[in-house]
């Protein structure tokens, strides 16, 4: 058994622990009966006055008659006659009953009999006795037990060498020592089984069984949030295990069909598909590229939070697709703040999400129409007049690959890419059908995510209005 184990440590320290309070009792005891013999002087005398008031036997007319009590006790006043009395007395010092057979009640040398005086010495024959007088707590007659004791007698319980008696204990203690080690040895070892076989299922977790968790039954329950804690990390790592295979998966089976056509062209040489093979390549690598975005926005440390003016990333999102929107005769209006809005965000991250939402939308906004953009001290809205999302598809909008019906062969991984960069900063995005028309919603809310409905915009929701220092840009 190591001493830097658990077991070690624990056995070490409880049996530390045993030996001061052994010596602590020990010392306080010597100090005790050495410097203050009239604290045991005291115990002894209430001891005796315990036992002997449990042992009186009464009469019918409840007159004390008789005292049982041990052959030890019994013995000592007996054989110690003139060290060690016992006397049982009226009110007015009559004395009932007496280990010495004394015709009178203990007083004070020249005064009668005092039932108030609890404790005071006599020295009868040069013998000093302490005394000391207890009033039986019982219905009926009252009556006293007086106690007394030699200073000779006292001074042989506590000033005797007891040599023999210290040798005693000291072979008693170190046997409780081992029996004391030996317990907990044996309960420690107990105890920590449950944890070796959590130990070594642990051990057999890997990329082949992320399903296996760790039981918590018979652990102690110091354990159990640890454990539980474990489990819950192994269940998002299966998760993100699981959701990367499945990408992997996608993603080759997505690249492998624009491959197959170009290689096909290729192999016809036939010099007449030359644009098309030129798109397939632009449709691919724009393909490829989004693939990396996508990788890039789920790894949380390659965010760089800054504060970051929304308003001006909208700006330059809607510069660099202005091209776009005027291929597809669509218009793209925004509204101006009074004043910068500041936001902690990585700038980069941001830009990619409102390009992504404002370049889907020119998308599907039909020509002579326009795309809206607001942006205020909550979030940023984008709302196009195209047919708009049926509601059933709603919830699969975000999902990686996803297409609706009009999809005109793009990837599907735009909204996914701005779904993963909103919940990287703690913000909510959200869509709904706007009749005619989808609007997205981002809100920038760090403190908590809200639910996925509570920002949804109605279909009568119309944002037309969207303010009076509106810009439009074609």
């Amino acid at each position: 058994m190591k001493l830097d184990s658990l077991t070690g440590k624990l056995l070490f320290t409880t049996t530390i622990a045993l030996i001061i309070t052994t010596a602590f009792v020990a010392i306080l005891s010597h100090v005790v009966i050495t410097y203050f013999p009239r604290v045991m002087l005291e115990a002894d005398f209430a001891g005796n006055e315990r036992q002997l008031t449990d042992g009186l036997v009464f009469d019918s007319a409840d007159k004390p008659i008789a005292i049982n009590v041990n052959p030890g006790l019994s013995s000592v006043f007996e054989v110690l006659k003139d060290d060690a009395v016992y006397r049982v007395v009226d009110a007015q010092g009559n004395v009932l009953l007496a280990s010495d057979d004394g015709a009178h009640a203990f007083a004070p040398t020249g005064q009668p009999f005092n039932p108030q005086l609890k404790r005071f010495d006599l020295a009868p024959d040069s013998n000093l006795l302490h005394v000391a007088t207890f009033a039986l707590t019982r219905p009926g007659p009252q009556y006293y037990v007086q106690v007394a004791r030699s200073e000779r007698f006292q001074q042989a319980l506590t000033q005797n060498d007891g040599g023999t008696v210290r040798l005693t204990t000291l072979i008693m203690t170190l046997v409780a020592l081992l029996i004391f080690s030996a317990i907990v040895l044996c309960t420690i070892c107990r105890l920590m089984k449950p944890v070796q076989k959590v130990s070594l299922a642990a051990s057999r977790i890997n990329p082949g069984n992320l399903q296996a968790r760790l039981a918590t039954e018979s652990l102690p329950c110091e354990l159990v949030p640890l454990i539980t804690a474990f489990n819950g990390a192994l269940d998002r790592l299966a998760n993100g295990y699981r959701v990367q295979q499945e990408f992997l998966a996608t993603t080759a089976h997505e690249l492998k069909t624009p491959l197959a056509l170009m290689r096909g062209t290729v192999e016809l040489g036939d010099s007449s598909d030359r644009a098309q093979l030129l798109s397939d390549i632009d449709a691919m690598s724009r393909q490829i590229q989004q693939l990396l975005q996508l990788a890039e926005c789920s790894e949380p440390h390659n965010y760089i939070m800054a504060e970051t003016d929304p308003a001006m990333v909208a700006a330059d999102a809607i510069a660099k697709l202005d091209r776009l929107a005027d291929s597809r005769d669509v218009a793209i209006n925004t509204n101006a703040l009074a004043s910068p809005m500041l936001i902690k965000a990585d700038s980069a991250a941001l830009t990619i999400l409102i390009r992504n939402l404002l370049e889907n939308a020119i998308q599907h906004a039909p020509p002579g129409t326009n795309v809206q953009v607001l942006h205020d001290e909550n979030g940023v809205t984008v709302r196009d007049y195209g047919p708009g999302i049926d509601q059933n598809d709603l919830p699969m909008v975000f999902r990686r690959f996803w297409r609706g019906a009009d999809s005109d062969g793009r990837s599907g991984l735009g909204l996914a890419i701005c779904q993963q960069i909103a919940q990287a900063h703690g913000w909510t995005i959200s869509v709904d059908a706007a009749n005619p028309g989808a609007v997205f919603r981002v809100i920038f809310d760090g403190s908590g995510r809200p639910s996925h409905d509570q920002y949804r915009l109605t279909p009568s929701s119309d944002l037309s209005g969207i303010g009076e220092h509106a810009t439009s840009y074609r």
